[in-house]
């Protein structure tokens, strides 16, 4: 879509630096609207001199070119409205430019604000992210790497399968497990009720983990709670047969979304681009076709349009297709017979370690690790570059050898033939 009425602009630069990230956000007249909504002009142009990587106020005094009280004193205004988020890290403070997907877009709609036209704002992100389609595609079609994983519903995994259930792949893990825990408001059923289509699940269901939790508490977009309390919540998503959504990483997972069919943004992607095999969870649904009564129970309430009914010796029988099944166990949990149960897949999916491990995947997978290695032309620290590196050479082989062919780092190639005992 053609935008060059906006050439130049301080929205235009933004929308160019978010395009650095390995989940971008395609240029568009609607992305320029929405980015003029959520902040100002000044901000936007602040934000589009920001590195991609994480920041001290004194690294942001530099880029902006102004006293570091003045530069603090911008960057706390921009976490107050969760534009970028704050992190304490060894007692000092660093901010983060966060991704406008799990970021900065799910954000501005986790709480009732009076600041800005979330009514605007909804039909915006509506007509960007599902008719347009352009932002959804390059987020979930860019490689095998994505940003969310499945989390399967742990009731309903059987007793023998329970010791193959590893700890980051139990969202009660997550929880008991979280520095800090905030709740906030689903973003995507928010949006649906300004559109005049929510549906009836729980809009206060939202959790936020660790760090992310932490920055969004302190400016009041998240509330805080105990492992209790959120496990309650947990609970009653099952009873709502949402899906668990999450941080698709090992470590200190940062979100859990309790997604519903119909509204979630996620499911969408998933049966609109046929993406369930790099989201689901390392589960998939299996039918006993001797209990199964054809009642069709199961194919109506899966999210995702995995389960089809069938004709077998004049009778209807329902039928799983793997490649669709994302391995939730919501079919599994409203099966009235038991016909159905989660059973490990036979591969399971690569989960990367933390976050840095979770970028540079993708980064390698899209073709932008120069970019986030090179940022603003300048390298990282070498505390920042060991982490990145390390984080390359967690990778397969063919991976890692994508990240070197992009990087063309003699430093590089060493340190992954040392690791390969060459």
């Amino acid at each position: 879509m053609s935008h060059n009425h906006t050439h130049g602009s301080p929205y235009t630069r933004l929308m160019e630096r978010l395009n650095r990230f390995p989940q971008g956000a395609p240029e568009s007249k609607l992305l320029y609207d929405i980015l003029k909504i959520l902040m100002t002009e000044k901000e936007a142009g602040l934000m589009a001199q920001l590195p991609i990587k994480p920041f001290g106020v004194h690294k942001a005094a530099q880029v902006w070119q102004m006293p570091e009280h003045e530069a603090q004193k911008m960057l706390d205004g921009l976490a107050s409205k969760a534009l970028i988020v704050d992190i304490e890290q060894n007692g000092q403070q660093i901010y983060a430019v966060p991704p406008p997907m799990a970021g900065f877009f799910e954000f501005s709609l986790m709480r009732v604000r009076h600041d800005i036209d979330q009514k605007t704002l909804s039909e915006l992100f509506y007509q960007y992210i599902t008719v347009e389609e352009d932002f959804m595609r390059d987020l979930v079609c860019g490689g095998d790497i994505q940003m969310g994983r499945i989390f399967p519903q742990e009731p309903q995994i059987p007793d023998e399968y329970m010791l193959q259930v590893l700890d980051y792949e139990r969202a009660t893990n997550v929880i008991d497990t979280a520095s800090h825990i905030g709740i906030s408001m689903c973003y995507c059923r928010h949006k649906a009720m300004h559109e005049g289509h929510a549906c009836n699940a729980p809009m206060d269901i939202c959790m936020t983990f660790n760090t992310t939790a932490a920055t969004l508490i302190k400016y009041g977009h998240a509330r805080q709670v105990d492992a209790a309390e959120c496990r309650d919540l947990l609970a009653q998503a099952y009873d709502y047969n949402l899906v668990q959504f999450g941080e698709n990483v090992r470590r200190r997972v940062n979100f859990i979304c309790n997604c519903c069919s119909c509204c979630c943004e996620a499911m969408l992607a998933i049966k609109r681009f046929g993406v369930a095999q790099t989201i689901c969870s390392n589960f998939i649904s299996r039918i006993n076709a001797e209990k199964c009564v054809g009642c069709g129970k199961c194919m109506k309430i899966c999210p995702v349009n995995a389960i089809e009914m069938i004709e077998e010796n004049g009778r209807k029988k329902a039928r799983v297709v793997p490649e669709r099944c994302i391995g939730c166990g919501v079919c599994v949990k409203n099966c009235p017979t038991h016909a159905l149960m989660l059973e490990p897949r036979p591969n399971r999916m690569i989960t990367p370690l933390d976050t840095t491990h979770k970028v540079v995947a993708m980064a390698t997978e899209r073709g932008k690790l120069q970019e986030l290695i090179f940022d603003n032309k300048v390298l990282f620290s070498h505390r920042l570059l060991a982490g990145v590196l390390g984080a390359i050479l967690k990778l397969p082989g063919l991976q890692r050898s994508f990240a070197q062919a992009q990087l063309k780092s003699r430093y590089l190639e060493k340190m992954i033939s040392k690791a390969a005992g060459e």
